[in-house]
């Protein structure tokens, strides 16, 4: 297990978690409560996470963005149709991002 590849994706997770919450308050508008800063910040936080433990063998920017997918689905059944399509496709974007940085940004490709 590579310790490094994990710190780094759940950093850029916290990193994505906190983009995503502010992105929602200036870029959309959004009033937040806390419950759904911690939601959100900690969902981008589990996506970093589980791509840098995944030991899934596919092309790594597919595997950012099915992690991405599979970890925003239970916070996307909240919400109606299409907040929970919107929660998925930036579930997706994060994942692809986050993939993407580690892997040819910062030279931690998956194992």
């Amino acid at each position: 297990m590579n310790t490094k590849r994990i710190a780094i994706t759940t950093l850029l997770g916290v990193v994505a978690g906190i983009i995503c919450w502010m992105g929602g308050v200036y870029g959309a508008g959004m009033t937040f409560t806390t419950a759904m800063i911690l939601g959100t910040v900690l969902n981008r936080t589990l996506i970093g996470f589980v791509i840098g433990i995944s030991g899934l063998r596919m092309n790594y920017l597919l595997h950012g963005a099915i992690i991405g997918a599979i970890v925003t689905l239970p916070m996307a059944v909240y919400g109606g149709l299409s907040d929970a399509i919107t929660l998925i496709l930036f579930g997706v974007a994060y994942g692809f991002l986050i993939e993407l940085i580690t892997t040819k940004a910062l030279k931690s490709p998956m194992a």
